[in-house]
């Protein structure tokens, strides 16, 4: 069970069914819960400071996301994983994550480069380290600070939703060597910014999401012992 207390921080009441509902999407994008790992209701009202109710009402939502399911009784944890479900989340992501970083790099300036520049140094950093839940964190800032360019907040809603949904599976890539392959993608995207190229940070992105989602697949049948499990 992840140690919940070092990762969340106090909520005012006024705040206290979107705060609780934002810590853990932030838990959930930021590496701090990994499929496989279980939790309850009274251990994150715990955490969270707060009484069961919101915590309820947050994992409604997350629920209907699709980002965590019941596994049993009052314990919750990330949905198994799906083959038919990654099929989805894949074709999803390629429509709408490769046109965000084409707007990014018609809205780059000299600030944003800069930003990135210091997120894919840590990105690179984290993966020397084989430190997955960092990774994963670093990950994901990296892309949405490439994203959030793109100055569509319609379109950041929609893609963090995705992201809710695919990123405790990244875990599962440490061992594949998967992190060190995405970060030759992530410094395309960079390079790709900094030139002003629409069409490579498309390419760069899509690779990236194309290539992870090839190792989950391996992954997903070692799991299921080399059977489709549609």
């Amino acid at each position: 069970m992840p140690n919940l207390k070092a990762s969340v921080a106090p909520l005012r009441r006024e705040t206290l069914q979107n705060g609780v509902f934002r810590q853990l999407c932030d838990l959930i994008l930021q590496g701090g819960i990994v499929a496989g790992e279980s939790m309850t209701v009274a251990s994150l009202a715990e955490a969270f400071g707060v009484s069961p109710m919101p915590v309820r009402e947050a994992l409604t939502r997350l629920s209907a996301a699709e980002a965590l399911t019941v596994i049993s009784g009052r314990t919750v944890g990330v949905p198994p994983l799906r083959r038919e479900h990654l099929d989805d989340l894949r074709k999803v992501r390629l429509l709408l994550e490769p046109a965000a970083a084409e707007w990014a790099v018609e809205n780059r300036d000299s600030k944003f480069i800069e930003e990135l520049t210091q997120r894919l140094a840590r990105l690179v950093a984290s993966a020397a380290d084989r430190n997955s839940k960092l990774y994963i964190k670093e990950n994901y800032g990296f892309h949405m600070c490439l994203y959030r360019q793109s100055l569509s907040p319609t379109l950041i809603l929609i893609v963090e939703n995705l992201w809710l949904q695919v990123s405790p599976y990244l875990h599962m890539l440490r061992e594949s060597r998967n992190f060190e392959a995405s970060n030759t993608y992530h410094k395309l995207m960079f390079e790709a910014v900094v030139k002003g190229s629409r069409s490579d940070a498309r390419d760069a992105v899509r690779n990236d999401i194309d290539q992870a989602y090839e190792a989950l697949i391996l992954e997903h049948e070692v799991l299921s012992g080399g059977r489709n499990a549609r």
